[in-house]
């Protein structure tokens, strides 16, 4: 019964992931820009794309 309801829930959350795939991408393409928009602005680019690369780094390895 359990998996059953599973299968339910992650069915009906993918036809609405689907059915607002472009509405999704538009929020995400505008708050990538603002953002990016925000990181230039403040002047600490570099300090935050390499603090960024940094926790991506520590995650890809912790799972390896």
């Amino acid at each position: 019964m359990t998996s059953i309801f599973a299968l339910i829930v992650l069915c009906a959350t993918t036809l609405l992931v689907l059915g607002n795939l472009r509405m999704i991408a538009q929020d995400t393409w505008q708050a990538l820009a603002l953002a990016a928009t925000r990181l230039r602005g403040d002047g600490h680019l570099g300090a935050r794309t390499a603090f960024a690369a940094l926790w991506i780094l520590i995650f890809a390895l912790s799972y390896q």
